[in-house]
């Protein structure tokens, strides 16, 4: 639904201009010392665009050390987060090329593993400079691994129903993990899975897996069709691949039966961005958890919102959890509450007393290094697609709007003919980097925007 405003809210337009690196080689990395610049506290301007080499698409886009690394096809580049240019770069043009791309959680390292003509191998590189650290040959098949499912440490593939790590520096063998007899992973909401070889997922941070898993005992217990299901959750070190903890019986698995065809049951599980805590759906509610230990934050997340409504969890962390909300029968902007989970005291909200209209997406985010937003909280307040005026009445997102806490100061509009393709597409995201927030579409042959 499209966000509305009115005409008092400013408008502000800002487009820093740079010229592109040249593109005359595979691999290019920065020259001179790096400058980070801060993580944006509230924005107020575009900073700076970006497109992409011809033929070549977003497929994501994630924060490294200096800022956005733009994960392609066929490539990858990493800007500067303040400027927008190019600090480095590692592309194929070559027809027949495949390459797969990641950026470790920690933004540290960016890992590439490519086939081409007949070449197979991987390569790690510094995310901020571009400078290689490891090379080494993979045996790769027909495509490269995903390298989706990233810690800091390894990469792991699917396997017979399991789970193979493979160190980072090596590509070899580090450790691997098969459910115990009678129980199988399950899919995650909001994940990718590992493509054809398995239609089950895992959820990462920089030293843990985590994965639901359903055993014989659950599927005893309950209805062959039932809706609803318990499950395990299964927490594993990253570096050596042993059980940290688990959760049995205690997981809610779901799963749509009124298709014909038997739906596999899925778990909502997602990790926070600085990785401080870990929120699982189960039979007490959205539960949270600390990573390293099981230790429980907080038994039902849910149950800090007001009574008159739903609301939608869109970022938490080990103390707080920001959630929007909309007053039953409203059509305007859900409020965006920020509280406190350890004794529910609502820290700051985002108000405004002009007309706005909306509804941002439910929060996925599986892995912190690929933490993409429909809505980002900041430090200052909220970044929301949204529109200015007429656009309400034809139902399509066109801008940017900034929401301060607390409305101390007015909503903020940003606006320009690339921001209005990006949004209006309904794919919009909001990446938070060193320097910059970035607006992008993944999928598309494409234009980047930084926020600041």
């Amino acid at each position: 639904m499209a966000l509305a405003v009115a005409a008092a809210l400013s408008l502000i337009v800002g487009i820093g201009v740079f010229t592109l690196l040249p593109r005359d080689h595979e691999h290019f990395t920065s020259d001179g010392e790096l400058e980070i610049g801060d993580v944006p506290r509230e924005i107020d301007h575009i900073a700076w665009e970006w497109d992409t080499p011809e033929d070549h698409s977003i497929v994501t886009v994630m924060p490294g050390l200096a800022g956005p690394v733009v994960v392609m096809e066929r490539g990858v580049i990493g800007l500067d987060g303040t400027t927008g240019g190019e600090l480095w770069g590692y592309l194929s043009d070559l027809d027949g090329s495949d390459v797969s791309a990641s950026v470790t959680p920690d933004g540290r390292s960016a890992v590439i593993a490519e086939i081409r003509e007949g070449e197979n191998r991987v390569s790690l590189l510094d995310s901020g400079t571009g400078e290689i650290q490891e090379r080494y040959e993979y045996p790769l098949d027909s495509e490269p691994p995903s390298l989706l499912n990233l810690s800091d440490h390894d990469w792991i593939e699917a396997r017979d129903g399991g789970i193979v790590a493979r160190d980072l520096h090596s590509g070899g063998i580090a450790w691997e993990y098969l459910p115990e007899r009678g129980c199988e992973i399950q899919a995650l909401r909001g994940s990718n899975t590992f493509g054809d070889t398995a239609d089950y997922s895992v959820a990462t941070s920089g030293e843990h897996y985590v994965m639901a898993e359903l055993c014989e005992e659950h599927r005893e217990e309950g209805e062959p069709d039932a809706p609803r299901s318990p499950g395990n959750l299964v927490v594993l070190d990253a570096w050596t691949g042993e059980i940290s903890w688990t959760v049995e019986d205690d997981l809610l698995l779901e799963r749509e039966t009124r298709s014909e065809i038997d739906v596999p049951y899925s778990a909502g599980i997602n990790v926070s961005r600085d990785e401080s805590a870990l929120l699982a759906e189960t039979t007490s509610g959205s539960t949270l958890f600390v990573p390293a230990t099981g230790e429980v934050l907080h038994d039902d997340l849910r149950s800090l919102q007001r009574d008159e409504g739903p609301g939608r969890i869109i970022d938490f962390d080990d103390e707080n959890v920001v959630v929007s909300e909309r007053t039953p029968g409203s059509t305007g902007l859900p409020e965006f509450t920020n509280t406190r989970t350890g004794d529910g005291e609502i820290l700051r909200r985002t108000s405004t007393e002009d007309p706005l209209s909306g509804d941002p997406f439910e929060y996925h985010r599986i892995r912190p290094a690929g933490s993409a937003s429909y809505s980002l909280p900041l430090d200052s307040g909220v970044v929301t697609p949204g529109c200015v005026d007429e656009c309400a009445e034809r139902n399509i997102d066109e801008t940017i709007l900034f929401l301060p806490w607390e409305g101390k100061t007015p909503p903020r509009a940003i606006e320009s003919e690339k921001v209005e393709a990006i949004v209006q597409s309904g794919r919009g995201v909001f990446v938070e980097t060193p320097g910059s927030v970035v607006l992008y579409r993944p999928g598309s042959e494409g234009h980047l925007i930084g926020l600041a």
